[in-house]
C-alpha cells in the first residue's frame, strides 16, 4: 500500500460552525438509539428535514450510513462494513491499538510492549523509538484506515513538547491516514462514558488518574482542560499534581521509608508506578495504603468541586483509580459526599471505569468515528 502524509490535527470538540453542530446533533440521535427512523431524527433534533436529508445523503455517499425504508420513514444504522477507524493509546509499558468500524465494534486489538513511559527523559529521540517499535511490530499497517486517533499521555506531552506532533507525523506514515490527536483522559472518558452500559449517553465528570485530569463531557459536547493563559473555567479541569501517588512514593522511598513497594519494583524506584502503589495498597502495605487514602480523600474535593460546578449526572473513575486494590473509589466518594451542594448529595454515582488500560486507545478510535460524522 502506498503510503504518504496525510492530513494531521486536533479533534474539534466544540465546533462553533453550524454545519458541524448539526452533524453532532443527528449522530448522537444515531449512537443513542438503535436504528432510528428518519422522521424521529428530525423531531429530536429540530433540525428540518431538508437539512437532515442532506447530511443523511452524504453520508450514504461515503458509505457511513445505511438507510432502509420510504424516505421519510427509513430506518438508519450505521454501515459497519466498510471504514475502519484506527485508536492509539497507551499503558506505561504498552502501545494498545484498536480497530473499529463506523458502529463503535472493536474489529481488531493489539498491544505491542515499548520501553516504559515512566523512565522518559525528555528527549525526542524517545519518542521516535516507540514509532519504530510500533511500525516494526504491527499487524495492521496493510489495513485501510480513514481516520487514526492517538490519545497522549498527560506526562509524555509535559516532558516531551512536541510528542504530539511526533507521534501524529509518525503514525500518519505507519498507517497512511489521517491523525488526530487529544489528550489521554479526554478519550479515556469519551469511551468509558459510550461503553458503560448504565451510563452511556448520560453528562459525565471524568477523572482520570489520583491527580484528576479532567473531562466533562455532555451529549457531544466535551470539555477538556484548558491550559492557556485566562480564567475560563476549562482551566479547573487541570490535574493537580501535587497530589500524585507516584510522586510522593518515589520521594518517601529515597528518604528511606520502609515499604514492599521496594521489593516489587526489585529496588528499581523509577518504576514505581501508580499501579504499584495501588496493588501494594491492597496488600496491606501501611505507606501505600496512606498514600492512597490521602490522595482518595483530595480527590474527593476536587471532584465535588467540579460536580457542583459543572452538573454533570455521573462521575466516573479511570486512569488507574478504577482498581479495586486499596478503595480508592471509596475514599473520594466519602469525601465528595460532604462537599455536594445539598441539591446533589444522596443523588450522585461516582463509579469506577470499565474499560482499564484500554479506554484511551478506544476513545480515540470512537472520537475518530464522531469526528467524520461532523462532516457534510
Amino acid at each position: 500500500m502506498e503510503r504518504h502524509k496525510k492530513k494531521i490535527g486536533f479533534f474539534s470538540f466544540n465546533p462553533e460552525n453550524e454545519e458541524a453542530q448539526f452533524g453532532l446533533d443527528i449522530f448522537n440521535i444515531l449512537k443513542s438509539e438503535r436504528a432510528p427512523l428518519i422522521n424521529e431524527i428530525t423531531r429530536k433534533t429540530g433540525i428540518s428535514d431538508e437539512v437532515v436529508a442532506k447530511y443523511f445523503d452524504s453520508w450514504v455517499k461515503k458509505d457511513m450510513l445505511k438507510i432502509s425504508g420510504t424516505e421519510k420513514g427509513g430506518l438508519v444504522k450505521f454501515n459497519e462494513e466498510n471504514k475502519t477507524v484506527l485508536g492509539i493509546g497507551f499503558s506505561n509499558d504498552e502501545c494498545i491499538l484498536a480497530a473499529m468500524d463506523l458502529g463503535g465494534n472493536i474489529k481488531t486489538k493489539e498491544k505491542i510492549s515499548i520501553d516504559p513511559l515512566m523512565k522518559l527523559k525528555g528527549r525526542n529521540r524517545e519518542i521516535k523509538v516507540i514509532l519504530e517499535v510500533i511500525g516494526e511490530q504491527t499487524g495492521l499497517r496493510q489495513e485501510e484506515f480513514c481516520c487514526a486517533g492517538i490519545a497522549v499521555p498527560e506526562r509524555v506531552a509535559e516532558i516531551i513538547p512536541k510528542s504530539r506532533d511526533l507521534l501524529a507525523e509518525g503514525v500518519s506514515r505507519i498507517f497512511g491516514s489521517d491523525v488526530l490527536v487529544t489528550k489521554e483522559a479526554t478519550a479515556a472518558g469519551y469511551s468509558e462514558r459510550d461503553y458503560g452500559e448504565d451510563i452511556r449517553g448520560r453528562d459525565v465528570l471524568y477523572m482520570h488518574s489520583d491527580v484528576g485530569s479532567g473531562a466533562v463531557i455532555k451529549g457531544e459536547m466535551i470539555f477538556e482542560p484548558d491550559t492557556g493563559p485566562g480564567s475560563d473555567e476549562k482551566a479547573y479541569l487541570r490535574p493537580w499534581n501535587q497530589f500524585s501517588i507516584v510522586r510522593v512514593a518515589k520521594d518517601l522511598v529515597n528518604k528511606g521509608v520502609g515499604t514492599d513497594i521496594v521489593n516489587m519494583v526489585n529496588g528499581d524506584i523509577e518504576s514505581i508506578t501508580l499501579e504499584v502503589v495501588m496493588d501494594a495498597a491492597g496488600n496491606h502495605d501501611e505507606l501505600a495504603e496512606d498514600l492512597v487514602k490521602r490522595s482518595g480523600l483530595a480527590l474527593g474535593v476536587r471532584t465535588a468541586y467540579l460536580v457542583n460546578m459543572f452538573n454533570p449526572e455521573v462521575v466516573i473513575l479511570g486512569g488507574g483509580t478504577e482498581k479495586k486494590e486499596g478503595d480508592f473509589a471509596r475514599f473520594v466518594k466519602e469525601s465528595a459526599e460532604k462537599f455536594f451542594l445539598d441539591d446533589i448529595t444522596g443523588k450522585m454515582d461516582i463509579i469506577p471505569g470499565a474499560l482499564g488500560k484500554e479506554a484511551s486507545s478506544v476513545g480515540a478510535a470512537l472520537l475518530c468515528r464522531r469526528e467524520l460524522f461532523m462532516e457534510v
